[in-house]
């Protein structure tokens, strides 16, 4: 267990981030939101669904990735191989496949009826012969780079992009070898639409300091207690542009009477009933800190991807700018299928619990955003536990150019020796 009475303790630590406010202006700049189209989204490698989504061969999936003005198709072809394509016609340029998830063998064009295999090629082109020199061969559905780590589907929509997922990813991917994803399946999910920029919203699920007021009423008895009356962090680690860290449940909590029963039946925040994990055996990334009392870890793969591993379930959040004041949010919580009633009455439970959560979650960033603007305010005054916003925030400026260093640079993202 941490030491929770230590100030300043994350910053002891990791001394490169500083200790100065942080400018508000790139949360209102059209003009950092275009560098950030360009640097990051264009350049990075982004998470955009699961293998499951594309689970039989000739299915599809389609994503709507605004802030690169594209659709993104995904395709698993006869031949078993996933494959990502941008959803264009090469003929004149219409959106392909319109649904978003759905299986066939072939794609068609609603405006000509240019039609395309699930492995991109172009397989049939009406009137071909009133054509000139048409090559099919060379004019199949434009591919994007695509890869899976642990079950997720990547995309980059660099042409050449400077690094493969593995190497992107780093030591993320080592410290989470070992967790068993494919073993959960997808319990329930919510998406919205949010008036706000992308990176206030990924402010919000990367501290746990609001948790003690915002979350009072739903995760206050679980979370807090009186040795750690501020939830303040079990571990907190840097890996590159990416970055994590790991919270606990209270000592002092006794669920309500209807958790109770949950916790009869199935997985809880704080009671996994069968040992879902080996606690003598966890991956490197998993409690890190190998502490009694964890509730779980959230880790923040740059630029989008909030990943939450718990004893038994685990929680993804993809966060899509739309604009530079609007944006698109997808929450799943992946959990084993309930098989009795029990267990669908402790699922049903936590998904009401979890869905009350994210609603304070995102109750402030909309009126925050309103605000930003008003120029009454210029800066950011951040606490020790809110330096995971430094790091993203040094990201955000390496990737774009603006910060004087190289993303990734050793100096801004190492342990402090």
């Amino acid at each position: 267990m941490g030491d929770f009475g230590e100030i300043h303790r994350w910053h002891k630590r990791y001394p490169q981030f500083g200790t100065e406010p942080l400018p508000i202006e790139p949360c209102i700049s059209p003009e950092y939101f275009a560098l950030e189209r360009e640097k990051i989204f264009r350049k990075c490698w982004l998470q955009v669904c699961r293998v499951e989504d594309v689970a039989e061969p000739h299915s599809f999936f389609n994503r709507h990735i605004e802030i690169c003005n594209t659709h993104v198709l995904i395709t698993r072809g006869g031949d078993g191989e996933i494959r990502a394509f941008h959803n264009m016609c090469s003929h004149r340029g219409n959106k392909m496949e319109w649904d978003v998830k759905g299986c066939s063998k072939f794609h068609d064009c609603k405006f000509h009826g240019w039609i395309y295999d699930s492995s991109g090629r172009l397989v049939d082109v009406p009137d071909e012969a009133n054509f000139f020199n048409l090559d099919k061969s060379t004019l199949g559905l434009t591919p994007i780079h695509l890869d899976v780590w642990q079950g997720f589907v990547f995309i980059n929509l660099d042409k050449e992009p400077e690094q493969s997922l593995r190497e992107y990813l780093g030591e993320v991917a080592d410290m989470l070898d070992g967790y068993p994803f494919d073993q959960l399946k997808l319990g329930y999910a919510y998406k919205s639409n949010l008036n706000c920029n992308w990176k206030i919203a990924v402010d919000s699920q990367q501290e746990a300091y609001h948790a003690v007021h915002l979350h009072r009423r739903t995760l206050g008895d679980i979370a807090i207690d009186q040795t750690n009356p501020f939830m303040h962090a079990l571990d907190i680690r840097f890996m590159g542009p990416h970055r994590m860290i790991s919270l606990p449940f209270s000592g002092d909590y006794t669920p309500s009477p209807t958790a109770a029963i949950s916790e009869r039946f199935a997985w809880t925040i704080k009671k996994e009933k069968d040992n879902f994990l080996d606690p003598n055996n966890l991956p490197l990334g998993v409690n890190p800190a190998r502490a009694d009392n964890w509730m779980f870890d959230i880790y923040l793969i740059f630029p989008n991807f909030w990943l939450a591993p718990f004893s038994g379930a685990f929680q993804t959040h993809n966060f899509w700018p739309t604009g530079v004041d609007t944006m698109y949010q997808e929450i799943k919580m992946f959990v084993r299928p309930p098989k009795t009633a029990g267990e669908r009455f402790a699922l049903e439970h936590a998904k009401c619990l979890n869905r009350d959560t994210w609603l304070e979650d995102f109750s402030t960033l909309e009126t925050t955003q309103t605000v930003l603007g008003s120029g009454a305010k210029s800066h950011f005054i951040l606490q020790d536990e809110e330096i995971l916003m430094r790091h993203f925030y040094q990201m955000i400026e390496d990737y774009t150019g603006l910060g004087g260093e190289p993303a990734g640079s050793a100096a801004k993202t190492g342990v402090a020796a």
